[in-house]
């Protein structure tokens, strides 16, 4: 686990990853990623390319859990969901 500050970019805040996590999930400056509020944490993951693989995050790609490998719509937020609770 890292920690990390909430900053002010312009009009909006912005959340710095480090770079381990980065080179953890295949993310790079540049790329789409989705951010998805779940229970009460912020999911950010990189967006689906076409015929791309998606490349899972780094902490959800060794889960047991076969729900957080699917990439499919709504996956990702009912295993999450089923793991921590709801709000």
């Amino acid at each position: 686990m890292y920690g990390t500050q909430i900053a002010k970019w312009g009009d909006s805040l912005v959340v710095r990853i480090p770079e381990k996590i980065l080179s953890d999930t295949g993310i790079v400056e540049g790329d789409d990623v989705e951010v998805t509020a779940v229970a009460g944490s912020i999911i950010i993951r990189k967006r689906p390319d076409g015929d791309k693989t998606l490349k899972s995050a780094g902490m959800l790609a060794g889960s047991s859990n076969p729900e957080l490998r699917k990439p499919e719509k709504g996956a990702w937020k009912k295993a999450a969901v089923e793991k921590y609770g709801s709000r």
